[in-house]
């Protein structure tokens, strides 16, 4: 089997190079971000999952002319460096203004994975020192325990296709294993039994290594990281399978370090991956938390989805298109709006009954007749060769739904701040 050696490590000049490019085309914005740590970052392989912060000042209409800006942005770096395909996989996600990431109601424990690399002084000065004083909740508690269980069970082939890696591809299948699919619930693990959240990866796995049982099989993952994955035997049967074993086996000898160390759910010796995602379901929650972790992600969602239908011949985005348009209804119409009327009407509401009834109320009736043009075409099937063309038909209807959810949004705000005064 023979590797490509690992490319050199570019990230810090592609991190300051997006942001120049981005705040030049967008004064509001303060502050970039990645989830994770730098050392996290492996060249050849990692995309760069970033997160901005913006300026109280930043409206609805704002964050839309933003979308389009940084699609562009990153469409252009996209056209130029064939090599950051894979760096440049969507736009950011979680976009928020600094009073939001700095509001105790809008926190949300992803938050503190959080690497901030440039900005106002200022201002990641504020998110920093506010960060640092947030006590361990529930709210973190149940965050950690979705997450284990999101990765719970053995390895699933198939799940994690290597998109835009280019030249390192075979690769791939060792570091969806480590760092996509087992790191994340280790990181969990110990940010449980530490009650304190851990920022990176590998920061995760060496603690894993003094805390969780099994530290043979951190030293295994911490070499291969070493050897960038250069391990031919690594990727043959019966060996694949051997690996996938046992990193379940860790697993479950992780979740059971977990039994006096949680109170949202019970731990069973026996529990299988539908046991725990089960329990994990029945966790009490609370409805705005449910609504704020899903709309965090909408403000420049026209933008990744204009991105993704650009003729770009060196970037696969058939995939990503499909990933996004599959969960783009629920995460924006059915469980935003479920959530408000649940708050709302205290009672659980279906999102249609709940967008009817704030017809005239938050929203107009152009924008509900809008919203629900969105549904129709995002729900409709579409085949590969479509995946492009429907990738722009729903970003051309996606506004409605971005104002409909940051309306939303500040309604919930205003009711959270009248209850407390009162």
């Amino acid at each position: 089997m023979k590797f490509e050696p690992p490319p050199s490590n570019d990230f810090k000049q592609f991190i300051e190079s997006y942001f120049s490019r981005c705040r030049a085309a967008c004064p509001r914005l303060l502050a970039i971000a990645g989830k994770w740590t730098f050392e996290d970052l492996i060249p050849g392989l990692s995309d760069f999952d970033t997160r901005f912060i913006a300026s109280d000042d930043t409206t609805a209409s704002d964050w839309a002319e933003m979308s389009l800006a940084i699609g562009k942005v990153h469409t252009d770096l996209a056209r130029e460096r064939p090599d950051w395909a894979r760096n440049l996989e969507h736009l950011p996600g979680v976009n928020l203004t600094l009073s939001e990431i700095t509001d105790e109601d809008y926190y949300y424990p992803e938050f503190q994975q959080w690497t901030f690399y440039d900005g106002n002084s200022a201002a990641l000065a504020t998110i920093r020192n506010y960060l640092d004083s947030i006590p361990w909740t529930y709210r973190d508690e149940a965050f950690h325990l979705r997450k284990f269980a999101a990765y719970f069970g053995p390895y699933q082939r198939g799940i994690d296709p290597a998109i835009n890696i280019g030249r390192w591809e075979n690769k791939y299948p060792l570091h969806s294993r480590y760092m996509h699919y087992f790191a994340p619930p280790v990181q969990s693990a110990v940010a449980l039994l530490r009650r304190r959240a851990v920022t990176g990866k590998l920061e995760s796995l060496r603690a894993a290594r003094e805390i969780l049982p099994n530290p043979q099989v951190i030293d295994g993952i911490l070499d291969a990281l070493e050897r960038h994955y250069e391990i031919p035997d690594d990727y043959q049967e019966p060996r694949l399978s051997e690996i996938e074993s046992e990193l379940h086996r860790y697993l479950q000898d992780a979740y059971a370090t977990l039994r006096d160390q949680v109170s949202l759910i019970e731990i069973g010796e026996h529990d299988d991956r539908d046991a725990v995602a089960a329990k994990v379901k029945r966790m009490p929650s609370d409805p705005a938390d449910a609504f704020r972790e899903g709309v965090k992600f909408a403000r420049l969602m026209k933008g990744r989805l204009l991105f993704y239908a650009e003729p770009i011949a060196w970037f696969d985005s058939i995939w990503l298109i499909r990933n996004e348009l599959g969960r783009i209804v629920a995460n924006f119409y059915e469980k935003p709006l479920a959530a408000y009327g649940q708050i709302r009407y205290g009672r659980p509401v279906p999102a249609r009954e709940v967008l009817d009834r704030l017809r005239g109320e938050l929203i107009t009736p152009g924008d509900w007749r809008d919203v629900m043009e969105f549904v129709r075409v995002a729900s409709t099937p579409f085949n590969d060769g479509l995946a492009k063309e429907r990738a722009r038909q729903v970003a051309e209807v996606f506004e409605p739904v971005q104002r409909l959810v940051e309306a939303l949004s500040h309604d919930l705000a205003q009711r959270a701040r009248t209850q407390r005064a009162g």
